[in-house]
């Protein structure tokens, strides 16, 4: 697959909420900041949990079986257990499509 791909509208993911989805097999999250619009691999780099049931602080996904935090914007590990970063991809907004480059 290559380029983007819509996955959502701007209103199903509202300020401060994120969705999970899957396209090919990629399992990712779109997160919705203060910051705007981010996407990243939907599993916690420490477990492999799905952040399905975690919680979104400002630009921090928080995984709930262990507590490790990661900045959503830029995949970085923000607090342990985990060490490795998300992999992040990019995204974009036209009019109220939310597109995710996947490749």
């Amino acid at each position: 697959m290559a380029g983007f791909v819509k996955v959502a509208k701007t209103e199903e993911i509202p300020e401060g909420g994120f969705k999970s989805f899957e396209v090919d097999f990629t399992r990712f999250v779109v997160a919705h900041t203060p910051d705007g619009y981010f996407a990243f691999i939907d599993e916690c780099t420490h477990d492999s949990e799905p952040f399905g049931k975690g919680k979104l602080k400002g630009n921090e996904i928080v995984c709930t079986r262990h507590g490790a935090r990661f900045d959503v914007r830029s995949g970085a590990v923000t607090a342990p257990p985990a060490i490795v970063p998300l992999d992040t991809f990019e995204i974009k907004v036209e009019g109220d499509d939310i597109y995710v480059r996947l490749d």
